[in-house]
């Protein structure tokens, strides 16, 4: 006996009885030549699995909805030239098989939803309208809840409405698939009713895109890339092919109180076939073996002899890590979502700090955005024992990519070593490819280290890593900064253009691009860009130093790591050939 959750397909004739009566050969016949040419053709065609007919019908299960509803429609147009009339129903739900046939609530339900369902209709559950509705190109009718036998609660139905749709099937594009292994591990969606558990449904998400990152053998779809797809309900399929992956992770996150409740499923890019899915009901206190468990039975499923591989499991899993790790989640929220400024977040990660000191994660992060913030911000963050302190943990957690990144960014914003920072960064970016933060630095330093033709090529590699990475605005400067050291000052200027359009753009943006206006001797327009650096930088909340003191010459040669090289002396002049103030 094996329980499991399916996509159930339930089918049978409408006025089957009567027309048996009326011509029963021609009735066989037309059922003969349905199942022969339509039914049995079409589920195979969908991997799915032919249950069992049932004289006027049949049963078939599927790995994922999104499938059992395509098979369903591909069945009701094949039939549309046969004397018989099928009604249908779609459901997810618990099974279980004997080897022989299937049983369970779900069979219950799909089969009462197949009775209210139009005839040459569709019926389908609430359950698969939620995976469905985004992804097949249907119009949906709400039914309403319907009652059904032995279930205590009602079940929410939709009709399917198919008619216009084009046939599944044509006109299809094979994906390109990577060599490599590959997955794309989608944004779990929050399933509290409560918005301000996004940053931890986000956390678990990102948990599992860096454990999973630290598998050699593995391509990871970065984070950026997998968030691009967050709030929607996109066609596997399409994922796959736009992120290049082999396999994409989806799931939910349902949180209350001390309990927390996760659904899991791994699926085939290629086909949206179903490979795998879990259900996880646990105390919150095992947030930790919980994100393990989801991680191992992955890299289990895609690859089996990963049994030979050790999963890095460096996390504690005491409740003061716990509290720690909730606090560190809403800092990263905040950090990618702009809500709240950068101090903010840095706020989020102090009191991260002060739940558990030697989650060092907190740290890590919160030196990366303070770095910069005690230059911007006038701020007065102990930087140096906070790097102290990552220098000691990096002995203990030699894996832990985040403590490489934020000594690489104290490195390069604060000591103004960007050497060391590249290879701080490479460090990082050795343990964990989808470490966005350190990609990007890792190209600032190849900038500034006058190796701004290595930085653009390592751009094309980022892209491949992050192919819909939603945070291209901080590329953007550091292109314009690329290809003003290569002294291409019009695609310097056209980047910089791009990177100060962005809402969240900061005074590099504006630097650059003024740079630039000054050796292509556009001196009006550089103007221009002066007095738009000079509002922005006054409108920003944080602030707390006088907007003039960002303004001069002196302050951007001290702020930014420039050493003695090529690339220093064409940003420094292009500013000075624009009139900068000093």
């Amino acid at each position: 006996m094996e329980k499991r959750l399916a996509a159930i397909l339930i089918s049978d004739i409408v006025g089957y009885t009567k027309l048996m009566e009326e011509d029963t050969e021609g009735t066989v016949m037309a059922w003969s030549d349905a199942r022969d040419n339509v039914v049995d053709p079409q589920v195979e065609a969908s991997n799915g699995r032919l249950v069992k007919f049932m004289g006027d019908g049949f049963l078939a299960e599927f790995s994922t909805v999104q499938t059992a509803l395509e098979c369903a429609i591909a069945i009701q147009n094949g039939v549309k030239n046969n004397s018989l009339t099928f009604r249908m129903a779609v459901h997810l739900g618990d099974i279980i098989d004997d080897g022989r046939d299937i049983y369970g609530e779900g069979i219950n339900i799909a089969s009462r939803l197949e009775g209210i369902a139009e005839p040459g209709g569709i019926c389908i559950s609430g359950d698969v309208f939620n995976q469905v509705r985004n992804r097949i190109p249907a119009d949906y009718e709400d039914m309403g809840p319907q009652e059904v036998k032995n279930v205590a609660a009602p079940v929410q139905a939709y009709a399917v409405r198919f008619d216009k749709m084009p046939e599944v099937g044509k006109d299809s594009i094979e994906p390109k698939l990577a060599e490599k292994p590959s997955i794309a591990i989608l944004p779990f969606n929050n399933m509290s009713n409560d918005p301000d558990q996004e940053y931890f449904s986000d956390g678990i998400t990102e948990d599992i895109i860096t454990a999973l990152s630290h598998l050699r053998w593995l391509d990871v779809i970065a984070r950026n890339s997998s968030f691009s797809y967050k709030g929607q309900s996109p066609d596997i399929r399409k994922v796959s092919e736009e992120l290049n992956s082999r396999y994409v992770l989806e799931g939910s996150i349902q949180k209350a109180g001390k309990r927390i409740r996760i659904n899991a499923q791994l699926l085939e890019g290629a086909t949206g076939n179903h490979i795998w899915a879990e259900k996880y009901d646990r105390e919150l206190e095992d947030i930790f073996d919980l994100q393990d468990e989801i991680t191992s039975m992955v890299v289990l499923q895609i690859r089996p002899e990963l049994e030979k591989v050790e999963l890095r499991r460096a996390q504690r899993k005491t409740k003061e890590a716990m509290d720690a790790w909730d606090l560190f989640q809403k800092g990263k929220w905040a950090f990618y979502s702009g809500e709240g400024g950068a101090l903010d977040c840095i706020r989020w990660f102090e009191m991260s700090e002060s739940a558990d000191p030697q989650f060092i994660d907190a740290t890590a992060f919160k030196i990366s955005g303070a770095a910069g913030a005690n230059e911007l911000f006038k701020t007065t963050y102990e930087l140096e024992s906070d790097y102290e302190k990552l220098k000691i943990a990096r002995v203990a957690d030699p894996d832990n990519d985040l403590i490489y990144t934020g000594m690489a960014v104290y490195n390069f914003w604060k000591l103004k070593r960007p050497e060391e920072a590249l290879s701080m960064c490479r460090s990082a970016l050795t343990l964990n490819p989808t470490n966005m933060f350190a990609q990007r630095l890792f190209a600032m330093c190849l900038i500034f280290l006058d190796r701004p033709q290595d930085a653009l090529d390592h751009f094309d590699k980022i892209k491949e890593i992050s192919p819909k990475d939603p945070e291209n605005l901080r590329m953007d400067v550091r292109r314009a900064e690329a290809y003003l050291g290569l002294s291409n000052f019009e695609e310097a200027k056209r980047y910089g253009i791009l990177s100060v359009s962005h809402p969240i753009t900061t005074w590099p943006s504006f630097t650059v691009l003024i740079s630039s206006l000054g050796h292509l001797d556009q001196l009006s327009e550089a103007s221009a860009a002066v007095d738009q650096m000079r509002n922005r930088i006054k409108s920003n909340p944080d602030l707390k130093a006088p907007f003039e003191e960002f303004m001069s010459y002196k302050f951007i040669k001290n702020s930014l790591p420039f050493t003695d090289n090529k690339f220093a002396e064409i940003y420094l002049t292009g500013l000075q050939k624009a009139s900068f103030p000093d």
